[in-house]
């Protein structure tokens, strides 16, 4: 059974990385939704360089209840920016290298195990498995997708994809996975 789900694991995987590259090949707007170009990027990104050396998120205003009537007198009027360092260049960039690179094999292989852990009332048909596995996706749906959108208040368009995507993903994922894992007595 490890091995049928390590096999089930890494064709989710291939699927995953499908997924994605098809909804950032026809839908590259998506990924980008929140990503805006600054105006006066130089001298901007010089005096960031400059100030911010460590990796983090830094808010703008963001002061103590005592130093911000002396800094903004209409503070709670001011608006308010974010700005994220992660500690490297575009040169540097971990990308697909990173644990990133990893997910697509350790998300759909974690979703083949409790696929095979679960009760044989659901492991008895093909449609109830591919639900089993669509419902993870839901899950990431709501509770990712929709949470991030919640507290980065991003673009509902931008969510709607986001979710969008993981449904699709994880429905996809359920239809690989639901063929390759069945009742112990179904055989592989």
């Amino acid at each position: 059974m490890i091995k049928n789900i390590m096999i089930s694991g890494i064709l989710g995987g291939i699927v995953m990385f499908i997924v994605m590259a098809a909804f950032r090949l026809f839908l590259p707007a998506l990924g980008n939704a929140t990503l805006l170009a600054m105006p006066d990027q130089v001298p901007i990104h010089a005096q960031l360089k400059e100030r911010i050396t460590k990796p983090g998120t830094y808010v703008v205003p963001y002061l103590s209840p005592e130093r911000r009537s002396a800094l903004f007198p209409d503070y709670l009027n001011e608006p308010i920016f974010a700005v994220t360092y992660k500690g490297h260049t575009h040169s540097t960039v971990p990308g697909f290298a990173s644990f990133g690179m990893l997910s697509f094999l350790l998300a759909p292989t974690a979703a083949a195990w409790l696929l095979s852990q679960t009760s044989e009332r659901i492991l008895a048909t093909y449609l109830r498995r591919v639900l089993f596995v669509s419902a993870l996706g839901l899950f990431i749906a709501v509770s990712a997708d929709l949470m991030r959108s919640l507290t980065d208040e991003l673009p509902l368009a931008f969510v709607a994809g986001r979710a969008t995507y993981s449904v699709v993903t994880w429905v996809l994922i359920g239809l690989i996975l639901a063929w390759r894992i069945k009742p112990q007595g179904a055989g592989s």
